[in-house]
């Protein structure tokens, strides 16, 4: 049966060829493991070359030995790196051989017939993924908030979303969350004060104290709704944005998706209907991660009588909007004037309404502008836009022919989502579930801050919202996590880390 105190080994770097490949172990003790394995005594940080022999005497490979002693390691247990050349079957044989000697019995209680002897590295097993990392959080070495960072660092797509990662790893996100922490761990301090004393002995003092509380509530969550801002970016940055573009046929949407991409990734004819099924394609707008997904045109007429294949690609294009943040509602501009265009498009705008969820943006786009009269189309197209809904002040212009107005699109949709360009260097990276405990803190700071303006005040419903607030806080970084939490954040990573 598997332990978390079970030492364990791994290949640390990606499969495949290159020059260099590690093997990686952690557990208590392995000192004694290295000398018998290498044939000679390590020195704690100094790189030592060494030839790797197998059991008949043959070389494996000369390998660079790097031992770290607990708890100066990743991990804080022992940890040996076997660093050799990158082939596969070089490091599996590495493994192969370390799993070996760890099975022999310890040469020291071998020779003196001892019948408790044991085995030199007694369970050394293959690491499961992520438990490297694991282990140095469960040693107190990062908090989760730093063990998610190093991940997000690894799978970082854009350079914006490596130097947040790396901003998080290096404690920018924790230090935030810790000095939130203080504030709320004072409050309620003071709160739990004003329970335990007679209120007839210090009502002057209550009084001021009471307010004081307020106070310090308010603060609290004016500086949970700045973290809770940046995190949102930096949820983005993370996991991107699903945007779906949507419209009538023909009206210009994979034309947009060429665009936005700067490439041919949809096929666009002057036959209406031409886009069938889903295109996707990924792309970035000021480093954020964008996943584009150009749909079916929605055609109110048709069935599956009449062209199932049509059918199902409108399917398809609903049930991506249900999924998506953002919906790109493309329109013609040429063709406004036409009432029975006209109605459609209203008819359409509320279909998407009642598929997308509750926190979707949609941003509306007039293409063909290169044919059209703007000057007097614009007035016609503000009643519009008012009618929607949507963040927009004035009609978004386009051609996706000349590429007129794509970067007002651009600096439009960063607009809808809140993006904030000023913070650049004080982003950091963070994850749907820190969104979700920063939002809870807030909930219950804000119902500590009703009971505290009432006039019958009950301080004991205060101190159990304040309570509340501190776990919400607390499951941020780790220091109040389910197990099934930390099984599911830790079996995200590769095997080795």
């Amino acid at each position: 049966m598997q332990t978390l105190s079970d030492p364990i080994i791994a290949v640390s770097t990606a499969p495949g060829r290159a020059a260099i490949g590690i093997v990686r172990l952690s557990g208590k003790n392995l000192e004694r493991f290295a000398q018998i394995l290498l044939g000679k005594k390590l020195i704690a940080r100094q790189a030592q070359f060494i030839a790797l022999k197998d059991s008949s005497q043959d070389l494996i490979d000369e390998v660079l030995a790097l031992y770290f002693q607990a708890p100066q390691s990743y991990t804080g247990e022992d940890v040996l790196e076997l660093q050799g050349h990158g082939g596969q079957q070089v490091l599996q044989r590495i493994i192969k051989r370390c799993l070996e000697v760890s099975s022999q019995l310890n040469p020291v209680e071998h020779q003196q017939r001892d019948s408790s002897a044991v085995t030199v590295l007694p369970h050394l097993r293959l690491a499961n993924p992520g438990e490297f990392t694991q282990r140095a959080y469960l040693n107190n070495k990062i908090d989760l908030i730093k063990a998610e960072s190093i991940m997000d660092l690894i799978d970082a797509s854009t350079e914006l979303a490596a130097k947040s990662a790396s901003r998080s790893l290096s404690g920018v996100f924790s230090k935030e969350l810790d000095r939130l922490l203080q504030q709320v761990t004072r409050a309620r301090v003071m709160i739990e004060a004003q329970i335990d004393f007679p209120e007839e002995e210090i009502e002057e003092l209550q009084a001021r104290e009471v307010e004081k509380t307020r106070h310090d509530i308010q603060e609290i969550i004016e500086q949970t709704k700045k973290i809770l801002s940046k995190a949102r970016q930096g949820a983005l940055l993370k996991e991107g944005l699903k945007t779906v573009i949507v419209g009538q046929p023909n009206v210009g949407k994979s034309s947009l998706m060429n665009q936005l991409c700067e490439q041919d990734v949809s096929i666009v004819t002057d036959i209406a209907g031409t886009t069938r099924d889903l295109v996707q394609q990924s792309l970035q707008i000021e480093g954020i991660p964008i996943h584009l997904i150009d749909t079916a045109g929605i055609n109110a007429n048709v069935s599956l009588h009449n062209d199932v294949v049509e059918m199902l690609g409108i399917e398809r294009a609903w049930k991506e909007m249900g999924q998506a943040q953002l919906i790109l509602f493309v329109h013609d501009l040429t063709r406004i004037q036409e009432t029975s265009y006209r109605n459609a498009e209203i008819g359409l705008d509320q279909k998407i309404k009642k598929h997308i969820g509750a926190n979707s943006l949609i941003v509306h786009i007039w293409n063909k502008s290169d044919l059209s009269d703007q000057n007097a189309e614009v007035e016609p197209l503000k009643t519009l836009v008012k009618e929607w809904g949507g963040h927009q002040q004035a009609p978004l212009l386009i051609s996706t022919k000349t590429g007129a107005g794509l970067a007002m699109l651009r600096s439009n949709i960063l607009q809808g989502l809140g993006w904030d360009l000023n913070l650049g260097e004080d982003l950091f990276m963070a994850r749907q579930r820190h969104l979700l405990s920063l939002q809870d803190l807030v909930d219950h700071l804000n119902s500590a801050l009703l009971q505290a303006t009432t006039k019958n005040k009950n301080f004991d419903l205060i101190a159990e919202e304040m309570r509340l607030a501190q776990n919400a806080l607390s499951q941020v970084t780790g220091e109040f996590s389910s197990d099934d939490l930390l099984g599911e954040i830790f079996s995200n990573f590769c095997i080795g880390k």
